[in-house]
């Protein structure tokens, strides 16, 4: 069989553009897999890697994105659950690896059996929009403590109520469905555009987080359960904030944790949390396997876990466009996907 021949989204640095160039193809190690890249979910994290603004400590050049869908092309020693020619999506985990191995940005790469699940027919662009699935369900799970999703839920759960800042994001979306799968009322926050989208989602409120009345409309819905903020600004903090204060304080989990020059009421505090480190964890290895191997497995080929619309914009080669569409703003309610196998 000829070598397989590989090509690659690379970031050569802190502050630098994207640059395509091939790539060696690696072998699969014990209970690895090597994939054939078919659709990559683009996260807004990876424009922050880029301009440094999340410090992950990586060797350059290197190759990042987590989330893809592919082909099996090859399994490693002790593989048992996947096979040559399956078709998956997955969770990499590269930039906590910090292996370019890893990197989604390829058309070759690694990922683990326990981050990764059978796909069925499930077409792999749809399939990798369930990129952010994990997050959401190690936050709502091991962070925020609630119960996890349930075709017979807590009937008490009916009057807990949850409150998912950025509810049209993909993180939220998936949070919102989580939550309210585990019998709680989600009281969902996006742009009133998206007030559709989240109700059908499973939200018993919907909140436009443009209103001028959003921290009066919000306090007289709680108080909360748990409190997400699954896409939010430093403007949108200082509204959660005072929210939490009218209640008599509290905490909320945030994507990046409190913002800069964001001054919280007292009593109100804000967390961030790197879910990936969730998943590779020994001890949350029976965890991860029920995220991946049943939940989501189940979910996608099921149709019981809605998707957000996706969006392909092209090949390797538009890497850079997505994140500058991610960076100025312009996504909401839908994921870019890019296709490796089409430059």
């Amino acid at each position: 069989m000829p070598p397989i021949q590989n090509l690659a989204a690379w970031l050569p640095g802190v502050g630098k553009e994207l640059q395509v160039a091939p790539a060696s193809t690696p072998d699969p190690g014990e209970n690895e897999l090597l994939i054939e890249t078919k659709a990559v979910a683009v996260q807004p994290a990876e424009y922050k890697i880029q301009e440094g603004i999340l410090p992950f400590e990586l060797t350059y050049p290197t190759i990042i994105g987590l989330s893809f869908a592919g082909i099996v092309v090859k399994v490693g020693a002790g593989v048992t659950r996947f096979k040559e020619k399956d078709r998956i999506v997955t969770n990499s985990a590269g930039t906590i690896r910090n292996d370019a191995r890893f990197g989604a940005y390829q058309r070759y790469a690694l990922t683990s059996q326990e981050l990764t699940a059978k796909i069925g027919d499930v077409p792999f662009e749809n399939a990798s929009a369930i990129s952010s699935f994990y997050a959401a369900v190690s936050a709502l799970i091991l962070h925020l403590h609630l119960d996890r999703p349930s075709s017979n839920p807590n009937p008490s759960n009916k009057a807990k109520k949850v409150l998912i800042w950025g509810a049209s994001s993909s993180f939220g979306a998936f949070a919102v469905q989580l939550a309210s799968n585990a019998g709680y009322a989600v009281v969902g926050v996006a742009s009133a555009h998206n007030a559709q989208l989240v109700e059908s989602l499973g939200a018993a409120h919907f909140i436009d987080r443009k209103s001028p009345s959003v921290v009066e409309d919000l306090t007289s819905l709680g108080p909360f359960e748990a409190v997400l903020a699954a896409a939010d600004s430093a403007s949108d903090q200082v509204t959660i904030g005072q929210v939490l204060a009218a209640h008599g304080g509290g905490s909320f989990l945030s994507t990046m944790g409190v913002r800069k020059g964001v001054q919280l009421p007292p009593g109100v505090t804000g967390h961030f949390v790197q879910y990936l480190d969730d998943y590779l964890k020994p001890e949350n290895r029976e965890f991860s396997r029920w995220v991946w191997w049943s939940l989501i497995e189940e979910g996608l080929i099921d149709g019981k876990i809605k998707l957000l619309p996706v969006d392909i914009l092209g090949g390797l080669s538009t890497v850079q466009e997505a994140w500058n569409l991610e960076k100025n703003g312009q996504v909401s309610g839908r994921r870019l996907i890019i296709r490796p196998d089409i430059d």
